[in-house]
Formats: structure tokens, C-alpha cells, sequence
């Protein structure tokens, strides 16, 4: 009777978890305790290896799952060659290889090799030593125009080095010498020099030194 009292009494007081189901918190899976002595044992064994074996016992070669795939896929090319019949698939004509030589020969016959002659009339050979000829004629003309052209520019430019390498004292006295300094007997040096760069040429200048 006090038991029903006090069981009413902490069912008002909880009535959530009065109202939960009422079972055995501890059970055990169906026939635990039967295979009990047989996971015993072989918790034990597993510990006693693991004792005996300090490393793993299973080791992989380096780098072997970065190459598994590559490994699988050549495995199975391989079984697929395998399976391909082996049945000889290139075949040739018959008298194919006896009948090659004679083939090849046939391809490669020598032609009469036909010969151009440069020289087949004696008009053509005095054409060709007259055009020889005015070709030669011509680069001689030009090279002995070009040097006589060269050698005028050289005296040109030896003469205009000679003048400039001739002190203004000197042509001034040379042009006074000469009577020359009547032409303009009131010009200074300046205007006596611009006078002789207008009325005489390097080479008239050069040629009375």
C-alpha cells in the first residue's frame, strides 16, 4: 500500500516520465550470452597477436594505390588480348612474294636516257660569243667610268683638305701678294674672306699655293 502511494506520488510530480513505457533498461541481444565464451576467446588470441606481431602485418609496395588503376586497366587489356582469337588475320595473294621480284624489276627498268645537245648550230655559238662579248664590253665601260668618277671625288676631297689645312693668314697674304686687295681695298678680313668663297672655286684657291 505505500508503495502504490509513493509510486502516485512521483508520477504526479513527473508525469513525462511517468508516462515513458516501463521495461528492463539492461538486456542483452539474442543468444549473447551462448557465443559469450567464443568472443572471449578470440579477443584473447587477437591480444596474444598482436603481442607477438609489433608491426603491421600487412605492407603495400610504395606508391601502390597511385598505380592501382593503371595496374587494373593493363590486367584487363591483357585478358582481352588473351581472349582474341589467334587465327593468322594478314594473308596475301597467291604467288604474292614469287611474283614481287619480277614486279619490281618490270618498275624499274632503265630508260634510254635522252641527251640535249647545248650547242646544235654554229648560229647559236656566235650568238652566245657576240652576247658574251657586249656583256664584257659593258662592265668595262662602267668600271672604268666608275673609277675615273672615284678618282675626281678623291682629288676633290684632297684638294678641300689641303685648303682647310692652309692657315687664313696665308690665303690673305697670297691675295694681297697678287694685288687682289685692290679689288676691295677698304674690306675687312671678314668680308675680304666671303668675297674669295664666292669668286674662286677650292681648286683655283688650292692651285695658286
Amino acid at each position: 500500500m505505500d508503495n502504490n502511494l509513493e509510486n502516485n506520488d512521483w508520477k504526479k510530480e513527473a508525469p513525462i516520465l511517468a508516462a515513458l513505457p516501463i521495461h528492463n533498461p539492461f538486456s542483452a541481444p539474442e543468444g549473447y550470452f551462448d557465443d559469450l565464451s567464443l568472443q572471449i576467446t578470440n579477443v584473447v588470441y587477437l591480444e596474444k597477436m598482436k603481442n607477438k606481431v609489433a608491426e603491421p602485418g600487412f605492407n603495400t609496395p610504395e606508391n601502390y594505390f597511385d598505380e592501382l588503376s593503371q595496374d587494373i586497366n593493363t590486367e584487363i587489356l591483357t585478358s582481352r588480348l588473351k581472349s582474341i582469337s589467334t587465327a593468322q588475320n594478314f594473308t596475301a595473294p597467291a604467288n604474292y612474294f614469287e611474283q614481287m621480284q619480277q614486279r619490281i624489276l618490270d618498275q624499274t627498268v632503265r630508260k634510254e636516257t635522252k641527251v640535249l645537245r647545248l650547242w646544235h648550230s654554229r648560229l647559236l655559238k656566235y650568238a652566245s660569243a657576240a652576247c658574251l662579248a657586249i656583256l664584257c664590253s659593258i662592265g668595262f665601260y662602267f668600271y672604268q667610268h666608275k673609277s675615273a668618277g672615284s678618282k675626281l671625288a678623291y682629288m676633290d676631297m684632297a684638294t678641300e683638305q689641303m685648303l682647310y689645312d692652309i692657315d687664313e693668314q696665308v690665303i690673305i697674304d697670297h691675295i694681297e701678294a697678287n694685288g687682289l686687295e685692290q679689288a676691295k681695298p677698304s674690306a675687312s678680313e671678314l668680308a675680304m674672306e666671303n668675297y674669295i668663297l664666292s669668286n674662286y672655286s677650292q681648286s683655283d684657291i688650292a692651285g695658286n699655293l
